[in-house]
């Protein structure tokens, strides 16, 4: 193989996508521009990719879990400013909205099964129960009492 050849086979890969397909072979695209490894395609794919990571991050970077007001008052901030800069659809906006709605309104019923759960005492050493002998019940005439006759004389 002579110098100028091998050149070629060297550098003929770089001008070719990098991005590697789940079959191992290599996408046979040009690559966009020369700082970049990648078609246009798969570029654009990577960025977007980057952008969706970078969205996930703002919304639920301090949203303490969702677990309180102050939480999700801090996702709906972040998607405001998401949404004023437009990097987020309006849509998809409304429906994160909705669903933070939703998040808000759950919060009350937490509270309260959670103070159910602390309310709920089990006491060991309760007291036992005082019990007056119960008056013995005749049914004769003869028994004096509620049920017997001798009263009504």
């Amino acid at each position: 193989m002579t110098p100028e050849s091998s050149s070629v086979l060297t550098i003929s890969p770089l001008l070719h996508c990098q991005f590697r397909f789940p079959s191992r072979r290599f996408c046979r695209l040009p690559i966009a521009d020369n700082d970049s490894s990648l078609c246009f395609k798969h570029a654009d794919q990577q960025r977007k990719e980057r952008d969706l990571a970078e969205l996930a991050s703002a919304l639920t970077g301090k949203s303490e879990g969702f677990q309180t007001a102050a939480g999700i008052n801090h996702s709906l901030g972040e998607l405001y400013k998401l949404l004023a800069d437009n990097k987020i659809a309006p849509r998809r906006a409304a429906v994160l909205a909705y669903i933070s709605n939703l998040l808000l309104h759950t919060l009350p019923a937490m509270d309260r099964e959670t103070a159910a759960v602390a309310a709920t005492q089990i006491i060991f050493d309760m007291p036992r129960p005082i019990r007056d002998e119960l008056p013995t019940r005749c049914a004769s005439p003869a028994c004096p009492g509620p049920l017997g006759e001798s009263d009504r004389d």
